[in-house]
């Protein structure tokens, strides 16, 4: 027992000897700045992947309240679907948990006030309780959404006589490009309605309203691109509209609003048993963005983890000259007992502890530029410095663990190498010279 206990003291003595004191050769410089290759690709990966995490987290965010959770289209988008065969009755009993369920027209047109044109998106809504979905009803700056309801007389008359037309409420974004105001009368192109037999069967061509209301969401594509009129004057833009719509209570879609946004796929599940309609997630619709921003996540990642490779072959290299310049000593220990697997140890040792000190320290700094980035954004900032220092921060323990894990990996193969090379050395040589 006295015997094991004094080779495990020889064992650290060894480590004390080889590893910690370096001497005249300055390696102890070059194990500093091993570690210091660790902290900082630990915590430039920390900062990196917490700030882009905080971005894709602030675009869900405005995702989610600039559309609807779900949108319940008929399985032919164009044709729309009818509330008499589809009542809503139907749907709040199928999503018994939903937020809100609000029925809507789309169609996409183009609007002309003046001399100025822009394509758009018209959404038609229930007046009373109508955009919540897209959040509009909460985001009015001048005028009321119930006013879309009603029938407006322009401020300037474009026709003549001042007559009443339908209420139009719109986005501080696109009145700014139209150069609209409040009481300003905007004339509605239908692209849809071109044809002849479309004219015909009473299709609507253009239409005028008068700017009842402006919101601003946040959102640009939301503020630039969309207006809104009630259920009923949206309904004249579906594609082959005719009076019969009106009677039958046609609609382009139901919007849906969970109170987990994240698992809508089983509110879409639900709606996939019903035939003649379809469901179509938030994902869906932005699928294509979703997957750019994981995808540009992961090769951030990736390439930041470079740094932390590179401070691997630093630690190789670092244990690779203390292997050279401890070379006696080496045999020394190895002549007094030690085995081929201690000495090994040894090294492997000196690799951990440069690896665990470093991915400590990366994390210490790393977490606290997170929380100095995080500070910043949260602090009243001039106008001319929100955009450089406000930035997003989302913490991610799993990713962080991930960096760890990865470090100390990183670290133990930089030092297996040379590990082995000191496990190798022959005794007898090595005292001899």
């Amino acid at each position: 027992m006295a015997q094991a206990s004094n080779f495990r003291f020889m064992q650290w003595a060894a480590w004390r000897y080889l590893v910690a004191r370096k001497g005249r050769h300055g390696l102890s410089f070059m194990t500093t700045f091993s570690i210091l290759g660790v902290v900082i690709g630990v915590a430039a990966l920390i900062v990196v992947l917490s700030v882009m995490g905080g971005f894709e987290q602030d675009l869900k965010a405005k995702m989610l309240r600039g559309e609807p959770h779900l949108e319940i289209i008929a399985t032919n988008p164009l044709a729309g679907f009818s509330l008499k065969e589809h009542p809503l009755d139907r749907f709040k009993t199928l999503f018994p948990d939903a937020e809100a369920i609000e029925p809507y027209t789309q169609a996409d047109v183009v609007i002309k006030q003046g001399k100025h044109l822009s394509a758009v998106v018209l959404l038609g809504v229930n007046p009373k309780g109508g955009g919540a979905l897209w959040d509009i009803d909460t985001s009015m700056i001048e005028g009321k959404i119930e006013s879309i309801g009603t029938t407006h007389a322009p401020v300037i008359a474009t026709k003549g006589e001042k007559a009443l037309w339908p209420g139009m409420v719109i986005g501080e974004g696109l009145a700014a490009q139209l150069g609209a105001d409040l009481g300003d009368e905007i004339t509605v192109l239908s692209p849809q309605a071109t044809s002849s037999s479309t004219i015909l069967s009473g299709g609507t061509v253009t239409r005028t309203y008068v700017v009842s209301g402006l919101f601003k969401t946040g959102i640009t594509n939301s503020d630039s691109k969309m207006a809104l009129v009630s259920l009923d004057e949206g309904r004249k833009f579906l594609a082959d509209y005719d009076t019969s719509l009106d009677d039958d209570n046609y609609v382009y879609g139901v919007g849906v609003n969970s109170k987990d946004p994240l698992s809508i796929e089983n509110y879409k599940n639900r709606v996939s048993k019903i035939p003649g309609i379809q469901g179509k997630s938030w994902k869906d619709s932005n699928s294509a963005l979703l997957f750019a921003l994981k995808l540009e996540k992961y090769t951030m990642g990736s390439i930041l983890l470079l740094i932390v490779l590179v401070a691997a072959f630093s630690i190789s290299g670092t244990m690779m000259m203390t292997v050279y310049h401890k070379k006696q000593q080496i045999c020394l220990f190895r002549s007094l007992g030690m085995s081929e697997r201690d000495v090994g140890r040894l090294y492997l040792l000196q690799g951990f502890t440069i690896g665990t000190v470093g991915i400590v320290g990366g994390l210490i700094v790393g977490l606290t530029l997170c929380f100095m980035i995080q500070h910043l954004r949260n602090a009243d900032l001039p106008s001319n410095l929100v955009s450089l220092f406000s930035l997003p921060v989302k913490y991610l323990p799993v990713e962080y663990g991930v960096i760890c894990l990865a470090a100390w990996i990183l670290s133990l193969l930089g030092a297996f190498y040379p590990a082995r090379i000191a496990a190798k050395q022959n005794p007898s040589q090595g005292l001899r010279y």
